[in-house]
C-alpha cells in the first residue's frame, strides 16, 4: 500500500483508465465525476476522510466509470492494490463492513433513482394514454434519468 498526497485540482484517476487498485481517504474530499473537464461534466459525489472509493477497479477488472479529484490541497490517500487487498483486509476486518456499507448506499441511491424513472415514465405513459399533452418537464427527468443512471451504474 501507497499513501498518495494530492493538490485541489489533481487527478487521482481518470474515467476509462484500467486499474486493479482502490483508494481509501485520509484526509481531504475527493470529487467523483462524469465527463470530467469536458461540457457534461457532472460531480456525481464528494467523499471525505474514511471513504472508500474506486473498489470496482478491483473488483470488476472494467475501465474506470468516473474520474476522481482531489478537491482540497493536501489531501491523502492510501492505494490499495488488488494483490494488496487481501491482507489489507485481514489485518482491518471492519474495513469490510464500512466497505459493505458505502456499496450499499450507492446502490440505495440508484435503486431511489429507478424508481422515480419508473413513476415518471408511468405518468407520462398515462398522460398520453388520457390524451392530455405530455409534460416536457416529465421528458426531461427521464432523459435526465437515463443519463445519471448509466453513469451511477458504471460507478
Amino acid at each position: 500500500m501507497r499513501i498518495k498526497s494530492f493538490n485541489k485540482g489533481e487527478v487521482i484517476f481518470r474515467e476509462g483508465e484500467y486499474s486493479a487498485s482502490m483508494y481509501q481517504i485520509n484526509s481531504g474530499t475527493v470529487g467523483i465525476f462524469s465527463a470530467y473537464q469536458t461540457e457534461d461534466e457532472k460531480e456525481l459525489t464528494k467523499l471525505g476522510s474514511e471513504a472508500f472509493f474506486g473498489e470496482m477497479g478491483i473488483v470488476e477488472c472494467y475501465p474506470r466509470s468516473a474520474t476522481a479529484v482531489a478537491l482540497e490541497d493536501g489531501t491523502e490517500v492510501t492505494e490499495i492494490t488488488e494483490s494488496e487487498l487481501s491482507d489489507y483486509l485481514r489485518n482491518k476486518p471492519d474495513v469490510m463492513l464500512e466497505i459493505m456499507k458505502q456499496l450499499s448506499a450507492r446502490l440505495r441511491e440508484v435503486t431511489a433513482s429507478y424508481e422515480e424513472a419508473c413513476r415518471t415514465v408511468y405518468e407520462s405513459r398515462e398522460a398520453e394514454t388520457k390524451g392530455e399533452e405530455k409534460s416536457e418537464g416529465l421528458l426531461s427527468r427521464i432523459l435526465h434519468f437515463f443519463s445519471e443512471y448509466g453513469r451511477l451504474t458504471r460507478h
